[in-house]
């Protein structure tokens, strides 16, 4: 019997919030980033990003719900949630009418609406 992580098994990337990653991450399946990224992040499916989550590059997935912190270019190829507790510098675009941003979250952005579908990743 192989010993895998419980959460990987059922489909899904979870990126603890005591691990520190430099360098590009992709992934085909939903992934809850808890701990600090400094390079790119992008998914063919959600990406969350927990409220220890911290990205310092891009961020590209279908849909994104945010309650930590991106540092940079933050693309969403359906929708966008932006938590109160998230904390959001870059730019931002997202499909028109698929932005929520809660009361309380910070947002230093030039937000960019998509008027059209993009090719999903």
């Amino acid at each position: 019997m192989t010993n895998q992580n419980t959460a990987t098994s059922n489909g899904l990337g979870f990126l603890g919030e005591d691990l520190f990653v430099e360098g590009t991450i992709h992934t085909k399946r939903k992934m809850v980033v808890s701990g600090t990224v400094n390079g790119s992040v992008s998914g063919d499916q959600e990406i969350v990003v927990a409220v220890t989550g911290n990205i310092n590059g891009k961020l590209e997935g279908n849909t994104v719900l945010v309650a930590g912190k991106v540092a940079g270019d933050l693309l969403a190829h359906k929708r966008l949630e932006v938590i109160a507790s998230a904390t959001i510098k870059g730019e931002v675009q997202v499909p028109s009418g698929q932005l929520l941003i809660q009361k309380g979250a910070q947002l230093e952005a030039r937000c960019k609406t998509i008027f059209k579908e993009l090719p999903q990743k």
